[in-house]
């Protein structure tokens, strides 16, 4: 599978199969985590495996509407940028380089043929349960494991055309009948 079929191919999986995951995958995902894009090569993140189930059920509660029960999950967690750094601090760029090494999870993960969520969080919640310092953020929790069923694929219809995504030199507007989502 070539970076593209995996792009267009990957799906949210929220069904998974009991299958423990071999740590031969866990290690090739993390690995294509560890070399996602970041500023000044400040790679910001770190990456908790939890596969502990009572964990994993805390966890879960604090993601109420992922509707996940994976028997793995990796909590990627965004450290702070030093002083020597300290714009990337204020325009985002350690959470920006941390969704950058989550899509690299998910399309590693998918090639793999293991499926992934992006969990929406209780930040603080999740932060006790895995003991993180205030000082340190996580971005998600990322439910992984082998699907229960084959994810059904998307229609190219149901992506925008990409004339309709498009500007040249300057933004011209939005394409008739393009919603914008707040």
């Amino acid at each position: 599978m070539n970076v593209t079929d995996a792009i267009k191919q990957r799906r949210v999986v929220h069904n998974f199969r009991s299958d423990p995951i071999p740590d031969d995958v866990l290690y090739k995902i993390i690995e294509a985590a560890r070399w996602a894009p970041s500023p000044f090569n400040t790679q910001p993140w770190e990456f908790i495996i939890i596969k502990n189930t009572d964990t994993l059920k805390k966890l879960a509660q604090c993601a109420p509407t992922s509707k996940c029960d994976a028997p793995l999950a990796i909590a990627v967690v965004i450290l702070p940028i030093t002083a020597k750094y300290p714009f990337h601090q204020q325009v985002g760029e350690p959470e920006h380089a941390g969704a950058m090494a989550v899509q690299n999870i998910m399309l590693a993960a998918w090639e793999l043929g293991v499926g992934t969520a992006w969990a929406t969080i209780e930040k603080d919640k999740v932060k006790q349960i895995l003991n993180i310092p205030e000082e340190f953020d996580v971005l998600t929790i990322i439910p992984i494991g082998y699907p229960m069923d084959e994810p059904s694929m998307h229609e190219e219809t149901d992506r925008m055309p990409v004339e309709d995504l498009m500007n040249f030199e300057k933004f011209t507007g939005l394409s008739e009948g393009r919603i914008m989502v707040y």
